[in-house]
């Protein structure tokens, strides 16, 4: 919309007269006040930072002013730059950006303040953050109200602050609170910030009022002026932005902004001055802007934002004030806690009493464990116990508006509770499921209403988890889909709606994944070196340590119940001869301790406490495994695990888009970096594939794995036939439209995908919405 609105494309209808986003008034005391208003965080966007420099010096010139107030309308002095408007900086180029940065017209406005002849004072409303911590830091002074805050939260965007703000806050904080501040995004409130020199006063009554005071009283005092103190100086000297990098690094390796963070700050300690210091700021910047981490992560920001817009999900949600949750598991727990976090009542029902009181101590355990560390008070705690209504009778549930079941994955099971709710809830209360797998329609079909039933997949443990994958079934009302994403959202998840497919997006992606890692090991790669070559990556941990985090027993009990030890599915695949012989000795993982050799839990690894190391028994017995199947193992490069891991899930995200179980690609993106431990510098596997890679090698690369699989199984019948390796043909349409050039903000995949969902039917609910 922003790159449609600066090229003029829209024109049909003028948009309505608004007022100035930057408005200024004298009070009879003579403060003028500059207010930001620019709804809904009074973002620096072009608008803005325009109307803001030509309002200032209507201040600074008016000879009844005497001082100045800046502030921010409503509840938020600033919430800094306007995200969207980075695409079209880059749609510029680096060249063009030179000879018209949009970054520099925010440094002139910031130059503006900081020369102001009458003295500045920032009245801080609410939270400063990012661009807007930078607008307070070129006023002279800083007055805050006690709920306000001081922010720069660019790193998580891959940037830094480039409005001066790597040169100004080291001016007035310390060290190292600069450095946690800007190198790992973490605010301070109001009080911490007075307490590190970057708030002058904390107001205790109306914060303009107090603000227009202490303008009148003092005298201007431009940060730029201002020396860097001598121990920051030293600090530096003496290693102190090594460690501070070394820390960044470790909790993000693959990110580049850190690195380009501690250059601008070594600038501003060091012997150059102001105005040398933001030349290196504006340049790191640049360098950053450019990249395509940088990119990635802005990618991920605003497909948060664009998830919520489902397609032909138009209706007002029905309100949520109380949920019943059937399951008083690890699962139903974590979730009755998200919902009681938010105030909202909950039901929690079992069916025995003391799997009922074990869910409650549970829960109970948890949140006294954070009373201990001083983390949640004690009102909090027994305000929270007090949300919580334990049951053992559906009757409970009458009242209800939403039921949430989470009791095991057995289809006949699900489909009884299901009846039951029905019987003890009112006919407007949505009955969800948070089955991972199981056919919703299936479930749904038994009642009389299937339009109140959608799937709500909680990651586990819930509480914790950030993802959450709504279902849309085949008899979904708008109602109810637009209800379950205003639940997610009520409950802060990174929440995606996704079709009622086989594993759904996540789970049928990750597959291949497994079953590649699995093949890789057999063929003759080591399991530290699969899991290496994943972590490598950026991934949150390797195949085979997650198989025995999850369990190793998930698919073998549903072959075991299926009655075909060679069932293959959209969610698992082959070989199993190695984790089948785990589980038959009952060695699932970490969940299953071995006292004989003081194991906290067995499976591929033996886990002591917090170490790993691969059991010798797996190895032996995958030495049986190649033996019986005629296998001779060979060298695996780490290019080669890391195309055939992740290659083979992107080809399963193109088809879960091309099928229509999807809206778009950034909601394939969204799970796996909230759910799935991808990491967030590579945008996600969609992002990932269009950006890094390039669809033309993936393509080619398929094709050549795909021929090797072919002849592994055919000619081999130890080993099953997969398909995941088959191009999907919405990649093969991407990768014929490879290097077109799209509008900024847009992905290819999803300008492809467009035109490919007119000319081909999907199964999916998104196919042709």
């Amino acid at each position: 919309q922003a790159f449609c609105t600066h090229r003029g494309v829209v024109k049909s209808s003028p948009s309505p007269v608004r007022a100035m986003p930057a408005t200024i008034n004298v009070r009879p005391d003579g403060v003028g006040v500059l207010t930001m208003d620019s709804p809904p965080v009074n973002s620096l966007g072009t608008e803005l930072v325009t109307s803001f420099k030509q309002e200032f010096p209507k201040l600074v010139n008016d000879p009844k002013v005497k001082a100045i107030v800046v502030t921010g309308k409503g509840n938020m002095f600033c919430g800094g730059a306007e995200i969207t408007e980075f695409a079209i900086m880059v749609a510029m180029g680096p060249e063009k950006m030179k000879e018209n940065n949009p970054v520099a017209a925010l440094s002139e406005m910031m130059d503006m303040i900081d020369a102001s002849p009458k003295t500045v004072v920032a009245a801080l409303n609410g939270p400063a953050l990012g661009g807007g911590g930078e607008v307070s830091l070129a006023c002279h002074y800083r007055v805050a109200s006690p709920q306000s805050s001081v922010g720069f939260p660019e790193v998580k965007l891959g940037l830094l602050p480039g409005a001066q703000g790597t040169q100004r806050l080291p001016r007035v904080a310390p060290l190292p609170t600069a450095m946690q501040m800007i190198l790992q995004g973490n605010p301070l409130n109001a009080q911490a910030a007075k307490k590190n020199g970057i708030v002058d006063v904390v107001a205790s009554k109306d914060v303009i009022e107090e603000a227009a005071d202490f303008a009148l009283n003092h005298r201007p005092a431009p940060i730029s002026k201002r020396e860097v103190h001598k121990t920051n100086r030293f600090m530096v000297a003496a290693g102190g932005l090594e460690q501070g990098l070394n820390t960044a690094v470790n909790a993000a390796p693959l990110m580049i902004a850190p690195r380009a963070i501690i250059k601008c700050f070594e600038a501003a300690c060091s012997n150059k001055s102001f105005r040398e210091g933001l030349q290196v700021e504006m340049e790191q910047f640049t360098n950053l802007v450019f990249s395509v981490e940088s990119a990635a992560l802005r990618h991920l920001f605003l497909s948060e934002r664009l998830a919520q817009k489902v397609p032909g999900i138009d209706e007002k949600p029905a309100p949520l004030k109380k949920i019943g949750i059937l399951g008083a598991g690890l699962m139903g727990g974590g979730i009755a806690m998200c919902f009681i976090q938010k105030g909202v009542p909950v039901v929690l029902k079992d069916a025995k009493q003391e799997w009922l009181d074990a869910g409650v101590k549970k829960i109970e355990s948890m949140w006294a464990g954070q009373a201990k560390k001083g983390r949640l008070s004690k009102e909090k705690f027994k305000e929270y116990m007090g949300l919580l209504k334990p049951s053992l009778d559906y009757a409970d549930f009458k009242d209800v508006d939403m039921v949430i079941e989470a009791v095991p994955e057995i289809m006949d099971l699900k489909k009884e509770v299901f009846l039951d709710i029905e019987k003890n809830t009112k006919p407007d209360c949505l009955i969800c499921t948070n089955t991972s797998g199981l056919n919703i329609d299936d479930i749904a079909a038994v009642l009389k209403d299937p339009s109140r039933v959608m799937g709500t997949h909680f990651f586990s443990p819930a509480n914790v988890m950030q993802l959450l994958e709504n279902v849309r079934t085949a008899k979904s009302s708008v109602k109810t889909l637009a209800t379950g994403m205003a639940m997610g959202k009520l409950i802060n998840k990174k929440c995606v709606m996704v079709g009622n497919c086989d594993g759904f997006v996540g789970n049928r992606m990750i597959a291949p994944y497994a079953g590649e890692a699995k093949m890789l090991w057999e063929e003759g790669g080591t399991v530290e070196q699969i899991d290496k070559a994943a972590t490598a990556f950026g991934m949150a941990m390797g195949p085979m340590a997650l198989g025995d985090l999850v369990g190793q027993e998930l698919f073998w009990k549903q072959r075991k119940a299926a009655g075909d030890m060679n069932k293959q599915t959209k969610t698992y695949f082959g070989p199993y001869e190695l984790t089948d012989w785990l589980c038959e000795l009952g060695r699932f993982g970490m969940k299953t301790p071995d006292p004989s050799i003081k194991a906290n839990g067995r499976g591929i690894f033996i886990h002591r406490g917090r170490d790993k190391t691969v059991d010798p028994e797996v190895v032996a017995k995958l030495d049986e495994v190649r033996k019986a199947k005629g296998v001779t193992p060979r060298p695996v490069s780490d290019e080669e695990i890391v195309e055939r891991l992740f290659y083979p899930l992107i080809n399963e995200g193109f088809k879960i888009l091309e099928e229509g179980f999807v809206a778009r690609s950034s909601d394939i993106d969204l799970a796996y970096i909230y759910g799935y431990g991808f990491p967030p510098s590579k945008g996600g596997p969609m992002f990932f594939a269009e950006n890094y890679v390039g669809f033309q090698k993936i393509l080619e690369r398929l094709k050549v794995y795909d021929a090797q699989a072919k002849e592994r199984y055919t000619k081999n019948s130890a080993y099953l036939p997969i398909d995941y390796f088959v191009p999907s043909k919405l990649l093969e349409a991407c990768a014929a439209k490879q290097g077109t050039k799209v509008f900024p903000g847009q992905t290819l995949i999803d300008v492809v995908l467009k035109d490919f969902r007119k000319s081909h039917d999907g199964a999916g609910p998104f196919s042709k919405l």
